[in-house]
């Protein structure tokens, strides 16, 4: 989706010398509202704002999209690699929120050819209709492609990138005329602003996700080898996987049919939508149970004297971080008291 450019704040800062932390830091303090937009080779990620706060991020690696923590997290990962460039556009309140349902909106028209209908026509019908959402539509033989977003049937905004240039405002007119003259598709988009800003959705904790991830990772490698010493290896996956089951109704990321989370030879994959401290609870109720079912067996009975002794040292080099997190006042199975 082609994003309204007609107020650059900043633009193609370069993320070797730029801290998108930083910057995030600023505009949350200005009430910032818009979108900071990363790119990269084959990469494009969008972070949109609402006076402050981050209120949905989305990103398109290689034409696969995604929204949502993940998004978030992934971009904040992507923002500290060299070489790419941070962007950041002014938007009005109405116009962000369209575009933030639009992540989560439904193609009601996909891929229609301008052989069939015009785009002068396709908008007068959704005109008509009080349509709210998006139109998309692409040349398929150049790179020129649109964005006409809609609420009740009123042209909000569009976005033209006509060869690699981006303009926005009044374009619709240059935009018809544009795509009358070649072949074209248009996908409609229908948005809920019902559904705006979720409150389950903290996407600024998002960015603390990575390190949490990484802290989660050396707390489960530290338990992982310290079960299979006393018992033998596989003891701890098995036993943590038969307990990720038993708690996926309370904490369905942990079903690990699901695909979003996963711990195999010590390494900790996590794709899913749970906000941090979702992710915190679920894990650390899982952890602990596990812990006291292994403690229940015979072979594994001294595991948690065990336990403490092997992470002493996680926990003196990481104390901060588990303290952050929480991790030393709810796992006292794997911590101590």
């Amino acid at each position: 989706m082609i994003f309204p450019r007609a107020q650059g704040l900043y633009e193609n800062l370069s993320t070797s010398f730029t801290q998108l932390d930083a910057l995030l830091a600023e505009l949350q303090n200005n009430q910032f509202t818009g979108y900071v937009q990363l790119t990269g080779w084959e990469y494009e990620g969008i972070l949109l704002f609402d006076t402050g706060r981050i209120v949905n991020a989305g990103e398109e690696v290689k034409g696969q999209r995604r929204h949502g923590p993940s998004a978030a997290a992934s971009i904040a990962l992507k923002s500290k690699a060299k070489d790419n460039a941070i962007s950041v556009y002014r938007l009005t309140s109405e116009v962000t929120q369209l575009l933030a349902s639009l992540f989560d909106g439904e193609a009601i028209y996909k891929d229609l050819s301008n052989d069939l209908t015009g785009l002068d026509k396709l908008v007068a019908k959704l005109q008509s209709e009080k349509h709210t959402g998006a139109i998309e539509a692409r040349s398929t033989k150049r790179k020129n492609a649109a964005t006409i977003l809609m609420r009740d049937g009123q042209i909000l905004e569009c976005a033209w990138d006509n060869q690699g240039t981006v303009t926005s405002g009044q374009v619709l007119d240059k935009i018809i005329q544009t795509l009358a003259k070649e072949a074209a598709l248009f996908t409609v988009y229908r948005a809920d602003l019902t559904r705006v800003y979720s409150t389950d959705v903290d996407l600024a904790n998002s960015f603390a996700r990575p390190g949490m991830l990484a802290l989660w990772q050396a707390v489960l490698q530290a338990v992982e080898t310290t079960t299979d010493r006393l018992a033998k290896v596989g003891t701890f996956n098995a036993a943590f996987r038969r307990v990720a089951i038993a708690l996926a109704t309370d904490y369905p990321f942990l079903d690990p049919f699901a695909g979003e989370f996963a711990y195999r030879e010590g390494q900790l994959t996590f794709e899913g939508q749970a906000t941090v401290a979702q992710f915190n609870a679920g894990l650390s109720h899982c952890l602990a149970q596990t812990m006291r079912d292994l403690a229940a067996q015979p072979a594994t009975q001294d595991i948690l004297t065990q336990l403490h002794a092997a992470t002493a040292s996680l926990r003196a080099e990481s104390q901060f971080q588990l303290e952050q997190v929480g991790l030393t006042a709810t796992l006292p199975e794997v911590f101590g008291t």
